[in-house]
């Protein structure tokens, strides 16, 4: 794992940083990134936890290493991490599997690895949500119905959030009383590809490659 990544996930900047350098370009997110230090040693200050002292003082001792660190670090440095780490994937596309059926959907992760796809997972749509922010996919494949956040809407907040993301809808509930009306209609709205479980990994392929052209 880069340095510099660990860095972020300690300060717990890495996922905003990766989405404002999507949205707003790497040299916002380095602002970001060197601004949130400087919050973050304010609120571990030693003087402002009499009763967690111990806990504070060893917090500042680990943010004053990370601090020295970025400060080596040049803003040049740091924004080729970040644009890197913001860009698409090379060679086959990233893809995330969202379902929360944990068999399918770390079958599905296998084939398509297996088809040389990179694959991440997440086992709802706000999951989905936090992972498309670090693995920044190209294609999202989705079950419907889940807990805590469906499929459309996640995708429908992605869009806002990424225009050109794809997006192949999966479930076992195509056809039934469970997803008719609205979210049908918000499906067909989107004019991305179904597929009704069960399907063979052929059926799943060919609309990977059309979803992405």
């Amino acid at each position: 794992m880069h340095s510099l990544e660990i860095d972020l996930r300690y300060l717990g900047v890495l996922d905003k940083a990766l989405q404002i350098a999507a949205e707003l370009g790497p040299q916002a997110a380095v602002r970001y990134v060197r601004s949130s230090y400087r919050l973050l040693s304010k609120v571990y200050h030693p003087d402002l936890h009499s009763q967690n002292r111990q806990a504070a003082v060893e917090g500042q001792r680990r943010l004053n290493a990370v601090k020295e660190r970025l400060d080596m670090t040049s803003d040049e440095e740091l924004t080729r991490f970040l644009g890197a780490a913001a860009g698409p994937a090379e060679g086959h596309p990233r893809v995330l599997v969202v379902d929360d059926e944990d068999g399918l959907k770390e079958n599905l992760a296998e084939l398509l690895s297996l088809e040389g796809y990179h694959v991440g997972t997440a086992s709802n749509g706000l999951l989905g949500m936090k992972a498309h922010l670090s693995f920044r996919p190209e294609l999202v494949i989705t079950d419907v119905v889940m807990p805590i956040m469906d499929g459309v809407e996640m995708v429908r907040q992605l869009k806002e959030r990424d225009p050109g993301l794809k997006a192949l809808f999966i479930s076992g509930f195509f056809g039934t009383r469970s997803i008719r009306g609205e979210l049908l209609e918000q499906i067909n709205r989107f004019g991305y590809p179904m597929l009704a479980k069960p399907f063979r990994p052929s059926q799943l392929f060919a609309l990977v490659r059309q979803a992405l052209g």
